[in-house]
């Protein structure tokens, strides 16, 4: 019984994958205004009604996308870097995956976080969710030393996102580029950025 459940409940995690996948790729390559649920359906081979009973509506999509790239930084927190000790180090790494995820799909990740950024919007959640996990990280990095004490973790936070907003917004030609360039590219923009601020 329980290899049962575990191998169905293993069945319904690689379903909703391929669902979200295919819909990332479908809004980037297509636009998400022209990309059909019967699209995303045929994309992650299953049919309309088993994709309505992971996402109700196409937004649900979005969001469900959003929530995974979340989910992606959360496992990246609890797992690789655990025993990180450095807060800088950590957050280096956060915004690292955060600006890979919207540079993979700059008008995708540019119309997600113009939805998490209205309030009546459902994504507005995953944009509260981001904003706290960068704060969590700023109040860490104050509670180490690592940044200067007349510096308090809002304006961290608001630095921080304006690192990730740059990159999602002004580095077009970075889209589709190497790992290594994007590295090099947020790695100076970090130095920068953070000269100002850290002890």
């Amino acid at each position: 019984m329980n290899m049962k459940q575990s191998r169905r409940e293993l069945n319904k995690i690689q379903c909703r994958r391929r669902i979200l996948n295919a819909s990332r790729l479908l809004f980037s390559s297509d636009g998400y205004d022209s990309t059909t649920i019967e699209a995303v359906a045929a994309q992650a081979e299953v049919s309309k009604a088993t994709l309505y009973n992971y996402f109700p509506s196409k937004d649900s999509l979005l969001l469900g996308i959003a929530e995974a790239e979340l989910n992606e930084v959360h496992q990246l927190l609890q797992n690789e870097l655990a025993a990180v000790p450095s807060a800088v180090d950590k957050l280096r790494r956060v915004l690292r995956t955060f600006v890979d995820q919207s540079l993979d799909c700059p008008p995708l990740s540019r119309k997600i976080t113009y939805l998490n950024s209205c309030e009546e919007s459902d994504l507005y959640a995953a944009r509260l969710e981001m904003l706290q996990l960068l704060r969590r990280l700023a109040e860490e990095g104050l509670a180490r030393g690592e940044f200067r004490r007349d510096v308090s973790a809002g304006e961290l936070v608001d630095l921080f996102m304006g690192v990730y907003l740059v990159a999602q917004f002004q580095w077009n030609d970075l889209a589709g580029g190497s790992d290594e360039q994007r590295a090099r590219r947020l790695d100076r923009f970090l130095r920068l950025a953070l000269a100002g601020v850290l002890v």
